[in-house]
């Protein structure tokens, strides 16, 4: 890090992963006044954010080769659950005990995968609310929401700092787990269901849908107090309502991945609701059947496409 005038501290920041919520976020730290390495697999020249009020350019550094690189800052890990091992190699050249890693990405089981594979340094687990879409490679399109939650303590004060003029609100939880199951009580319904009926949020009118999606809910709710989450059935009324509040328009990450041949992340989502029902002997038969199906699906033909405006990442996706 190095210190500009006025004791502001610019710090070198390293994004794991450039797809919608990397390259937002990498954007965001850019706006901020640092440095920033992007970290992909697909190279591109620029990063590009479109949004309503027009595009924004971002001269952020793009790497496909973890080699040389120097420990940094800060890593944001914005890649899928089923992901992270093949992060190693970047986060064994990114962090040292000086570095802090955010984990942004979607399920209750965020940072023990990822603590292993960097020992020495800071894990905090961050649950991500924004509406974007990666169009192209480096191509990204930011429809509305910029916040992360995160444990309340001196590392969310660190991360407002990091974040301080980029329009990111970072928003301390003193209870972390309730807030991931919440999200994922949402993520449970909304995201199987858009990808296996191939249709935006519009599906949601359908009184069948939604009586499935509440069901979904539900069972999450219930296990989610086993774990010890503060839920109830107060929060799945409040969740469905959030869940009327999307334009039919709206799609999930999960039917983006699917129409874009991409895995499912349907483990750390309805996956993740089986794997701790089992552990308390709870019944989830909707949360199962939705784990079955995504795991039998096939790819899509490459012809496959999504009608309505191509909006995307739900801010609970």
């Amino acid at each position: 890090m190095t210190l500009a005038g006025d004791g502001y501290i610019r710090q070198s920041v390293a994004v794991v992963g450039a797809g919608a919520v990397g390259g937002v976020f990498a954007s965001a730290v850019h706006r901020a006044g640092h440095d920033v390495l992007l970290c992909v697999r697909t190279p591109f020249d620029e990063l590009v954010i479109e949004t309503s009020q027009g595009e924004e350019h971002v001269p952020v550094t793009v790497v496909t080769d973890p080699a040389g690189l120097r420990p940094v800052d800060w890593v944001l890990l914005a890649v899928k659950s089923f992901d992270t091992a093949g992060t190693a190699r970047w986060l064994a050249a990114l962090c040292d005990e000086n570095t802090t890693v955010v984990v942004l990405r979607n399920g209750v089981e965020q940072t023990d995968d990822v603590q292993a594979l960097v020992p020495r340094a800071t894990v905090v687990p961050a649950l991500v609310y924004i509406q974007a879409e990666r169009l192209a490679p480096g191509h990204i399109r930011h429809g509305y929401g910029n916040s992360l939650d995160v444990p309340a303590g001196r590392d969310a004060d660190r991360l407002a700092r990091l974040f301080h003029g980029s329009g990111t609100d970072i928003r301390p939880q003193q209870d972390l787990v309730t807030a991931a199951w919440r999200k994922l009580m949402l993520n449970a319904a909304v995201n199987p269901l858009t990808a296996l009926t191939l249709r935006r949020m519009e599906v949601m009118g359908d009184s069948m849908i939604l009586g499935l999606a509440e069901g979904l809910m539900r069972e999450t709710q219930v296990v989610a107090e086993a774990v010890g989450a503060r839920l109830t059935g107060a929060d799945v009324r409040r969740t469905l309502a959030f869940m009327k509040e999307f334009s039919d328009g709206n799609g999930t990450s999960m039917l983006y991945d699917r129409l874009n041949g991409n895995a499912l992340e349907w483990e750390a989502l309805n996956g993740a609701v089986v794997r701790y029902a089992d552990l308390y002997g709870i019944d989830v038969p909707l949360n199962r059947a939705m784990t079955a199906l995504l795991h039998a699906l096939r790819p899509l033909p490459t012809t496959t496409t999504a009608e309505g405006p191509a909006d995307t990442r739900l801010a609970a996706a």
